[in-house]
């Protein structure tokens, strides 16, 4: 018991360890043939065997020590570094990825004044779309009075006109506005559907059979 204590420890500091930035790097010190004298599977990157519910993968050609990896330690290596390929032998993972389910998201790790950024952005659009479209409704509502007058008279008077300039340019001021700003949201959106993916690596279909 103390022996499977201590190595469920040992895995748990190489796990953290390789997910922290200086770990990005680590496959880069690895070459393509092995560098263990041990006989048993290790994972290339928390140095760690597998076992029933942390059992190892082959997601690509490397041979020797670096032939194995666990799902999980992969799954941090590829977040942290943004990579999709091994950087030894190139060969491009076969990746699966689904959604978490809603009730089970993460926010975005921000720090507070990214947050305090962001209230305030959304605080500041939500108030200025109720300028705008409250301005449209008061230029609109005058402008459709002025049109009846002008009926009954058979003239249009200038400040029309002007009032019609007026409409006609806030209202594509608007649009720009909320085309800019959704773009905005859209991107904040792509962030955090990605930072709820879960990411699964798939076995080298060719080191599978041997």
């Amino acid at each position: 018991n103390e022996k499977a204590l201590g190595h469920s420890v040992s895995r748990s500091s190489n796990i953290s360890k390789a997910g922290s930035p200086t770990s990005v790097s680590a496959p880069h010190s690895f070459s393509r043939t092995s560098v263990t004298p041990s006989n048993q599977d290790i994972c290339r990157i928390c140095h760690c065997e597998g076992d029933d519910e942390s059992p190892l993968i082959t997601p690509c050609h490397c041979t020797g020590s670096l032939h194995f990896v666990h799902q999980a330690c992969l799954q941090q290596w590829i977040k942290s570094s943004d990579t999709r390929c091994c950087e030894l032998c190139k060969y491009e993972f076969i990746m699966e990825t689904k959604l978490k389910p809603l009730r089970k998201w993460e926010k975005l790790q921000m720090t507070a004044s990214e947050r305090r950024k962001i209230m305030c952005s959304v605080t500041f659009h939500i108030i200025a779309i109720t300028c705008v479209v409250w301005s449209l409704y008061v230029l609109i509502d005058r402008t459709a009075e002025e049109i009846k007058q002008g009926q009954t008279t058979g003239i249009l008077e200038w400040p029309f006109w002007t009032k019609l300039v007026v409409v006609a340019i806030g209202f594509t001021g608007g649009l720009l506005f909320m085309y800019v700003q959704c773009k905005v949201y859209v991107q904040l959106w792509k962030r955090l559907k990605a930072y709820n993916r879960v990411i699964y690596v798939q076995n080298c279909p060719e080191t599978s059979k041997k």
